[in-house]
């Protein structure tokens, strides 16, 4: 199992909030997604072989959520997002109805393509 960290969100989102959700928290939870936990989210980009999942982070820092897009057949799951429980801009509302959540996941998924396709990005073992 491996977690896959693309340039773009870790710049986006992971270095703003890795002093509340080290590197280790980010690691268990993608962990988890991989084994099934989690709630499945739907998304309006369609990418083969892949699904959405939306984990509960804690810290001692604080309560958040974070996104992963699994790879299930290669045991992959890229950090699409991590947000604090109480963010302004989407807080507890992580679904594709929130206009403003499904905004940056429509971004994120973009930018994590690109990174992808240009091999920007750091492996992680689980």
């Amino acid at each position: 199992m491996k977690l896959i960290l693309t340039a773009s969100i870790k710049e986006a989102e992971f270095e703003p909030l890795k002093k509340v959700f080290p590197l280790e928290i980010v690691k268990v939870a993608a962990k988890k997604s991989l084994q099934g936990l989690g709630d499945n989210i739907k998304c309006s980009t369609k990418i083969p072989k892949t699904v959405l999942k939306k984990i509960y982070l804690t810290s001692t820092s604080g309560a958040g959520r974070a996104v992963f897009l699994l790879q299930i057949s290669s045991q992959k799951s890229v950090l699409v997002m991590i947000k604090p429980k109480n963010d302004k801009q989407i807080g507890a509302n992580m679904t594709v109805k929130n206009p403003k959540f499904k905004k940056i996941l429509d971004k994120n998924l973009d930018l994590i393509l690109t990174d992808l396709a240009n091999k920007n990005f750091e492996e992680y073992e689980l």
